[in-house]
């Protein structure tokens, strides 16, 4: 995940240094401890979010709906906070890939 993504995130914006890069964790209600195949834990996918140097790491579930409205204020309030070196709003606040 890690090498494939970063490219991805590299390739669309050339100069990733000044765009703030949040991990969002999708189907958290997947999540068992009855059935540990393929579970990421968030302790794990916050690493992962470090390794990135992501600025942000959230999770949610758009089936329960559990912690969907924090991620999306989470995700906004980053976008809001994203400025140019001249202290401006940046051209492209919030992309989503």
């Amino acid at each position: 995940m890690k090498r494939y993504w970063i490219d991805e995130v590299k390739q669309a914006f050339p100069r990733i240094d000044g765009l703030p890069v949040v991990v969002l964790g999708l189907k958290r209600d997947l999540r068992s401890e009855t059935d540990p195949n393929g579970i990421i834990y968030p302790q794990e996918a916050y690493q992962m979010a470090q390794s990135l140097r992501a600025d942000r790491y959230v999770e949610c579930s758009a089936v329960t709906g559990e912690l969907l409205k924090l991620a999306f204020e989470d995700l906004c309030s980053t976008a809001i906070k994203t400025t140019t070196a001249a202290g401006g709003q940046s051209e492209a606040g919030c992309s989503i890939m």
